[in-house]
């Protein structure tokens, strides 16, 4: 509620200084236009993962997400030296970045849903939470529907990409702090990552 009294009482101050300024060529008050819309339904975007928990979601399952890299890398390369997979899950631990996750499921909802309809869709998962009923317009649920497998599949895009580039990242640290660990070892050297 504080940040609604702070916000007017900016908005209105500005307006004495508005009024003594020139009126911005049309593109411009029009790109700023696009700007605000924009970030309100960034903003919008965020509301709707944090009501959906996304980010809780993202930490209860990074251990089986590393665990999973960790299963690729050992398939893809089975003579590679457990030590550089077991370094490569500690590093990765420490590398994701939930909030760039959680900024990239925004980003996709954003290309589905309008500002009002990812409002509308937290103040539902809102009510849920609360054990209360909310219904949304029929046409929003259809829309969510035939729109899930789609967007579903384009967050575990943007969240792959992420990933990619965190664990391309780690490995080659890795290898240039440890460049032994890179070299595959023998056939009969191979022993069972830690987990």
């Amino acid at each position: 509620m504080r940040t609604v009294e702070l916000a007017l009482m900016f908005s209105l101050a500005a307006i004495p200084a508005a009024a003594q300024q020139p009126a911005p060529p049309p593109a411009a008050a029009s790109s700023a236009t696009s700007q605000d819309a924009a970030v309100t339904l960034h903003q919008s975007a965020l509301r709707f993962c944090e009501a959906f928990d996304v980010r809780k979601r993202l930490e209860q399952n990074l251990d089986k997400l590393i665990d999973d890299g960790k299963q690729s890398l050992l398939k893809r390369n089975p003579l590679i030296n457990p030590q550089f997979v077991d370094e490569w899950a500690k590093r990765m631990r420490l590398r994701v970045n939930l909030d760039e996750m959680v900024d990239a499921t925004a980003r996709v909802y954003e290309k589905y849903y309008t500002s009002h309809e990812l409002d509308e869709l937290a103040m539902v998962q809102q009510s849920m939470k609360q054990s209360k009923l909310y219904s949304i317009p029929p046409e929003l649920a259809q829309k969510v529907k035939s729109n899930s497998a789609q967007v579903q599949s384009d967050i575990n895009a943007a969240t792959s990409v992420l990933g990619s580039r965190w664990s391309i990242a780690v490995g080659q640290e890795i290898e240039k702090e440890h460049p032994d660990w890179v070299k595959p070892v023998k056939p009969g050297a191979v022993s069972a990552p830690k987990s």
